[in-house]
């Protein structure tokens, strides 16, 4: 499998979720990079193609809005797999054409690593627990 399909972009002004996704995924034999806000993401979108996305919508200097605005004006063949992941609780209707789903701060790490994984590699994915928040909406 060739490194731009096994490619995760991590996009979140977070510093903390941006390095613990970043480690847990490279654990996991997955190459990943990272941006600290839209306008970081879209430079490494336009050096880089990758698999899948973890975006947050709220950031500074380019907001995951913004990096979606983009993105929908690409051929599908360029798009990444976009996960989005948010603390809002914002009443927008994401286009799932360009959106495969959302998961909601806090997240269970395990559910939200094996959902990239399994997007990348194609498997099943594990089960929210039961006593877990439902707030991950499932990938399509």
């Amino acid at each position: 499998m060739s490194d731009a399909k096994r490619s995760i972009l991590i996009v979140d002004d977070d510093d903390a979720i941006r390095a613990l996704l970043r480690t847990i995924l490279q654990r996991r034999g997955l190459a990943a990079d990272s941006a600290r806000d839209g306008n970081e993401a879209l430079e490494c979108l336009a050096r880089s193609r990758y698999a899948v996305m973890l975006l947050d919508l709220m950031m500074p200097r380019g907001s995951g809005w913004d990096v979606l605005g983009e993105i929908a004006r690409w051929p599908l063949d360029r798009r990444p797999i976009i996960i989005v992941l948010t603390a809002g609780t914002e009443p927008r209707t994401l286009d799932p054409s360009l959106v495969a789903g959302t998961v909601r701060k806090p997240f269970d790490i395990d559910v939200l690593v094996d959902t990239v994984a399994a997007c990348v590699r194609g498997g099943p994915t594990r089960k929210q627990a039961d006593d877990q928040p439902s707030r991950t909406q499932t990938i399509n």
